[in-house]
């Protein structure tokens, strides 16, 4: 027997492109593959995608047997909803310094945390039981785990020199 779970973990911006318009469509297509191959998924909103109507309308339209949490990987609208500075030089910045919750205070992670899950909760009625990023701190973790009560998280494991930084 194997077990299978699609992880698609959606951002809203992409700086490293000059048309970051494919985003909402590559969701889109991603949940409609899972539906007809019956694969069970998760989507993983990152905060940009989750103010982003149209992230919601797709979600609520094709995600029907999706799974639904957050991605931390921090945006300037999540560090502004929280008057917390940016410091990345775009929107999403995938340096560990900025673009990552390790990045911050544990003061201002705990600020970042509850944004996002007040606004997910906002939107979907409900908290995620699901997070996660290429990278959680133990600190951040736990507070997830105690105070939203996740029952699960992913990571990445192995990443050698990609988007800045070495795992």
């Amino acid at each position: 027997m194997q077990i299978i779970n699609i992880i698609n973990f959606v951002r809203a911006v992409e700086p490293r492109t000059n048309d970051d318009s494919f985003l909402p469509l590559t969701l889109k297509e991603e949940l409609k593959l899972c539906a007809d191959y019956g694969f069970p998924s998760t989507v993983l909103l990152q905060y940009d995608a989750l103010i982003r109507p149209e992230y919601i309308d797709i979600i609520k339209k094709y995600g029907e047997n999706a799974e639904i949490g957050l991605w931390f990987e921090i945006v300037e609208p999540l560090a502004a909803a929280c008057g917390i500075s940016w410091r990345g030089r775009f929107a999403w910045d995938w340096h560990s310094d900025v673009g990552f919750l390790v990045g911050y205070t544990p003061e201002q992670r705990i600020k970042l945390i509850d944004a996002a899950f007040e606004k997910f909760k906002e939107i979907f009625g409900y908290y995620p039981s699901v997070a996660g990023s290429w990278h959680i701190d133990a600190f951040s973790l736990k507070y997830m785990s105690e105070k939203y009560h996740i029952v699960a998280s992913c990571n990445c494991k192995d990443q050698c020199g990609t988007d800045g930084y070495t795992m």
